[in-house]
């Protein structure tokens, strides 16, 4: 199917890693009031996982933002949402990040073989600070990104309660 093929060129991943991956999300889904907090932070690892070397650079950049704002400043899920939006309503470039030589050992089938809401939580938080640790010699230029394109006033706002 066309569509499908699209899907997985966005996703950088092959047609059985796509599909564990909505399965993840379905779980997710299920699973709303206990993990629902985690999908934005499922998403941007998955997506910093699978980064593609002709996709949109937006992708990659948003994954490795929403990374570095929930793993090092311990921003919701939400609130990295809100950041998305933000930056997607006001910018349309974005740099393209060189690709690290290295692969986080933990991989979305792990968190698919969970068990548990706790246990997926758990595996989300694992296989995330172990995909944004492989992106470490990029993350002085997210860190730059960010505080060109996110000004302190704006996170203010956004990590408001």
């Amino acid at each position: 199917m066309p569509g499908n093929d699209a899907g997985l060129a966005r996703a950088g991943a092959s047609a059985a890693c796509w599909q564990v991956y909505g399965e993840v999300a379905g779980y997710e889904a299920a699973h709303l009031a206990q993990l629902g907090r985690f999908h934005q932070l499922m998403v941007d690892a998955y997506a910093a996982q699978h980064p593609t070397a002709d996709g949109p650079t937006i992708g990659l950049a948003f994954a490795l933002i929403g990374l570095r704002l929930a793993l090092d400043e311990g921003w919701r899920g939400d609130q990295v949402r809100d950041a998305h939006q933000y930056l997607a309503g006001r910018f349309k470039d974005w740099p393209s990040f060189q690709r690290p030589p290295g692969r986080a050992a933990l991989t979305v089938f792990d968190v698919a073989l969970a068990g548990s809401p706790d246990a997926h939580a758990e595996l989300i938080r694992r296989w995330a600070a172990e995909v944004w640790a492989i992106w470490e010699s990029q993350s002085e230029a997210t860190i730059e990104l960010l505080d060109e394109r996110l000004p302190t006033d704006v996170r203010g706002h956004i990590t408001r309660d």
